[in-house]
């Protein structure tokens, strides 16, 4: 209790004598070049039949009134008076909410509906002078941000667009997006004890500005961020080419970035080396996604608080939906063997369980035709399935993420997803919310809320302090594969635990062995109730 009581006291003497958050007043003259990846998304939206264009006024699935805010509109919580750059106000309100907001991605699908010649009635007009303090705390949304007002700088060169932003008055908006790429440059998130996904996004919305915009100095900021680029692709991208962040959602995130990436460098420096790596890592990523995909949903192994760069299908009602991304990645990409079908039989040391506790959980019967295995041991995920994902079963066994530090990890080594005959019998629960409610974000990303062994272990309470690390789980251990059989061990809490699967005539055998903690049988799986084993969170703040 004396560690929290002094952490809690540092953290408010932190955040008292936090550097104010100063918007950039001095700032370089942007000349707008009408770029032709614009043309060729622009063609790709204006010719898509297959997504839907769901508009909604909401956040995280929520009805709001304003789409400008400051409130948290959850808890009614308001962050107007917010000046400082305060990472979070743990238990009292969620700043990912303004946050949210404060990206204005919504304009993605009232532009595109605008040209479309859809929905007229559907307008907004934003105005900037509204805009809290809080909407500039975050670097990588105003990022995001920016890049939401390329798009939409974009769209206007050649359309009168219904929404607007001031007045749609071009020069006044590059004016804007100078401001916004000023304050990226002078707030990188490229240092820490984790430089993940933020950097990565701020170094996309640079980089697409690089590929809209000429100004002074722009060879030499070129050079450099390109530079950075490489770095940070070697650095958050795995051999196999899957993210570090050891999350489903993430991945489909950082995959988006890696689009306009591509898109930008065919603009800038159409023979840079770096577009055959985002190419490998765009082909891993579209392959990972699909091989966990249900019905078109994404299921959600580790962090999902519903991050996206490309907002135009994006659906506030059934945000797990993601196939329309695999078809964005599908036109921009030409992959063969998509899905390619792997047979290992992997063995590192043996083991004999004979010795060990063990108890058997309730059968499984899943395959009724030919399945296949596909392996992703670098993030940590083996799938099985048919050919038609109708009949889906993974089991989660690697590293953490980020480089063992978890933060967008969940408690979920050797837990298992299967989904049968229409129906789920073993779901990822989720996220939940993050800072605002420690207690339910420590519930979704816990042992106890997955599918994994079911294990009489007591784990230290964690505090508002470790909502982004695991403290108490090491990385999974994969011991055998093949197409029949798996074997892996992971390490909770210092209590070491086996499981070992088996495929045999269509049927899935889980047996967990260990002699360090109690183990017991589910008596059922989650059949009667979707899969869900406690609560279900279908996307962030989505809690059933």
């Amino acid at each position: 209790m004396l560690k929290l009581f002094l952490q809690r006291i540092r953290f408010n003497l932190r955040n008292l004598f936090a550097k104010k958050i100063v918007v950039p007043t001095n700032f370089k003259s942007f000349e707008y070049t009408n770029p032709k990846y614009h043309h060729l998304l622009a063609s790709y939206l204006l010719s898509n039949t297959d997504d839907d264009i769901n508009y909604s006024k909401k956040i995280f699935g929520k009805e709001t009134d304003d789409l400008v805010t400051s409130k948290d509109i959850f808890s009614e919580n308001d962050f107007q008076s917010h000046n400082k750059f305060i990472p979070a106000y743990f238990n009292k309100g969620d700043v990912k909410v303004p946050y949210e907001a404060s990206r204005l991605q919504f304009l993605q699908k009232l532009d595109l509906l605008s040209i479309l010649n859809k929905e007229k009635n559907l307008h907004e007009n934003v105005d900037v002078n509204k805009f809290p303090l809080i909407y500039w705390n975050s670097p990588m949304d105003v990022a995001i941000r920016n890049i939401n007002l390329i798009f939409h700088r974009n769209f206007l060169e050649n359309n009168d667009l219904d929404s607007k932003i001031l007045g749609n008055n071009k020069d006044l908006i590059d004016t804007f997006i100078s401001q916004h790429y000023q304050y990226i440059t002078e707030n990188l998130e490229d240092d820490g004890n984790v430089v993940g996904n933020h950097y990565l996004i701020e170094l996309c919305s640079i980089i697409l500005t690089l590929a809209t915009y000429k100004f002074d100095g722009y060879e030499d900021e070129t050079t450099y961020y390109l530079n950075e680029l490489n770095k940070e692709l070697n650095r958050q991208f795995y051999k196999d080419g899957t993210n570090f962040e050891g999350s489903s959602h993430y991945s489909a995130f950082v995959t988006e970035a890696l689009i306009i990436f591509k898109l930008s460098l065919d603009e800038i420096e159409p023979d840079s080396s770096l577009i055959e790596l985002i190419e490998k890592l765009v082909f891993s990523n579209r392959r990972l996604l699909n091989l966990l995909m249900v019905n078109g949903e994404l299921s959600q192994i580790g962090d999902n608080d519903s991050g996206r760069l490309f907002y135009f299908y994006h659906d506030e009602d059934d945000p797990l939906k993601m196939d329309w991304l695999i078809n964005l990645i599908d036109h921009f990409f030409n992959f063969e063997n998509k899905n390619s079908i792997e047979v290992p039989n992997l063995k590192n040391d043996s083991i004999d369980l004979t010795s060990f506790s063990k108890v058997d959980h309730p059968l499984i019967k899943i395959f009724q035709n030919d399945f296949n295995l596909y392996t992703f041991p670098d993030f940590g995920i083996f799938i099985w399935r048919n050919n038609d994902g109708s009949e889906y079963f993974s089991v989660r066994c690697g590293q953490i993420g980020q480089n063992g530090v978890g933060g967008h990890a969940h408690y979920d080594q050797l837990s298992i997803e299967c989904f049968t005959e229409g129906k789920w019998i073993a779901r990822d629960p989720g996220t939940g919310t993050y800072t605002d409610d420690i207690k339910t974000r420590n519930e979704f990303r816990s042992m106890k809320f997955h599918w994994g062994p079911n294990a009489d272990i007591k784990f230290p309470k964690e505090s508002e302090f470790d909502c982004f690390k695991l403290n108490y789980m090491e990385d999974g251990k994969l011991l055998f594969l093949d197409k029949n059989n798996f074997l892996g061990s992971a390490v909770f809490n210092g209590n070491k635990i086996y499981r070992k699967i088996v495929i045999e005539n269509g049927n899935i055998l889980i047996s967990d062995f260990s002699n360090d903690t109690n183990l017991y049988p589910y008596q059922s799986w989650g059949e009667l109730n979707e899969g869900v084993k406690f609560k279900f969170s279908k996307g962030y703040k989505r809690i059933n």
